[in-house]
């Protein structure tokens, strides 16, 4: 049974955690074109500073997930597929579609990218085709994946929750079964495929997903939340195991540092174990036990950090463009041993545009989320609000049903 006190909850502190992986992406990205990476553990480190994909996979896995299990758990409507998808298309593809064009366009590099190239590119389908990554666009392989989750989600979440029921075992074992099967697809997919980007499809991701999305059915299940509410205090243990399993992984059992030499299947199914394992660390004292208790929550929950992550999306889509044309602009060629200027140089103008891009673009095209083609009206069922609907005004006041309380948690869901 669903607790509405906590379909309420808003997971402030996770708006703040996209910018941290943001930067983590940011800092990775510069320390290997600068030529950090072979430099001792720092370099170590940085190279795998990848892990802020993990952190944005676990995430988009635990709120998107959460307003289906929600529902199920309160008796609810389940949210629209036709409404979820939607939201995640108007969240990422405009952007996108501007970067990409953007980064064609405008750099010479580009200059021979035909039509395959861009349509390939434009449809996120890039990752699943031969010679067509761009200049200023490699790093979107994780969006493709990404948007390979969205679209599998709805399917994830009626396998996991068939007649719209929540059976909290079936969910986690389930969960279970089909990430090891992505720990097997990750180890194997490099010998098993010849296509060079197979290791980048979804199932090699899908236990990072997963997570997120069993997290999410234990957050919505009073009983299973209650022990991991009491779990969830000591975040400093959990940030401190996080540190350890982190440090486990900058070690070469997760494979070669750099990105020229592959891993062997058995240091890609331990890198793909240690990063997940690492994302939950940081993420479960988030969603689980007092939301703003200790000065660290509160300080992820307050207004910067929140805004940061806010404009996180335009700070990842926009910064390998910014990087590399920076670089060419101040003659620097590629390892050239100036890390802090590129990395100073990559912020200063990157946060800056990703946050006019926000204000001025992103947040008006979401203005659309709402919309409907003209005529058609949504349909309820009049003994509970659909879970998809914005919460009404009274959902976290005593009394209040488990059903109309289920209907608040699309809103934390739609900035995922």
């Amino acid at each position: 049974m669903a607790d509405q006190s906590y379909l309420d909850r808003r997971f402030l502190t996770l708006d703040a955690l996209r910018a941290v992986g943001a930067l983590m992406v940011v800092l990775t990205h510069v320390a290997f074109h600068t030529g950090r990476y072979p430099r001792g553990w720092t370099g170590a480190m940085l190279a795998h500073f990848d892990l802020g994909v993990a952190l944005f996979f676990v995430v988009s896995g635990f709120l998107l997930a959460r307003p289906w299990f929600a529902a199920s758990a309160a008796g609810a409507r389940p949210p629209s597929t036709g409404r979820y998808l939607w939201k995640r298309a108007l969240r990422i593809l405009p952007l996108y579609w501007v970067v990409v064009a953007v980064c064609l366009i405008a750099a010479p590099a580009n200059s021979d990218v035909g039509v395959g190239g861009w349509i390939a590119n434009l449809t996120l389908t890039q990752i699943y085709t031969q010679d067509t990554h761009a200049y200023g666009l490699a790093h979107m392989w994780s969006l493709c994946t990404e948007v390979a989750f969205y679209l599998a989600l709805p399917l994830v979440v009626r396998l996991l929750t068939p007649r719209d029921r929540l059976d909290l075992r079936r969910v986690l074992v389930l969960c279970l079964l089909l990430s090891i099967g992505g720990v097997v697809f990750a180890a194997g997919a490099r010998t098993w495929f010849d296509q060079p980007f197979a290791a980048e499809w979804l199932p090699a991701y899908l236990p990072w997903f997963l997570a997120g999305t069993a997290l999410a059915a234990c957050s919505v299940d009073a009983r299973m939340r209650a022990r991991l509410d009491a779990a969830a205090r000591d975040l400093a243990g959990w940030w401190l195991l996080a540190l350890g399993l982190f440090v486990a992984a900058c070690t070469p059992i997760t494979g070669p540092t750099g990105l020229v030499d592959a891993p062997t299947p058995a240091e890609s199914a331990l890198k793909c174990v240690l990063y997940g394992a690492v994302a939950v660390c940081v993420i479960f004292p988030l969603v689980f036990g007092p939301e703003l208790e200790g000065p660290v929550r509160r300080w992820l929950a307050r207004p910067v950090p929140s805004a940061l992550g806010e404009i996180s999306y335009g700070v990842f889509s926009i910064h390998m463009f910014v990087l590399l044309m920076g670089m060419e602009l101040l003659g620097f060629g590629t390892f050239n041993d100036r890390f802090w200027t590129v990395l100073g140089m990559t912020l200063a103008v990157t946060i800056p545009i990703a946050a006019l891009s926000y204000v001025l673009f992103e947040r008006r095209v979401m203005r659309l989320r709402s919309w409907r083609p003209s005529g058609r009206r949504p349909k309820r069922r009049p003994e509970a609000a659909p879970a998809s609907e914005s919460a009404p005004e009274s959902a976290s006041e005593p009394g209040v049903t488990e059903a109309a309380a289920a209907t608040s948690t699309i809103a934390t869901s739609e900035s995922a």
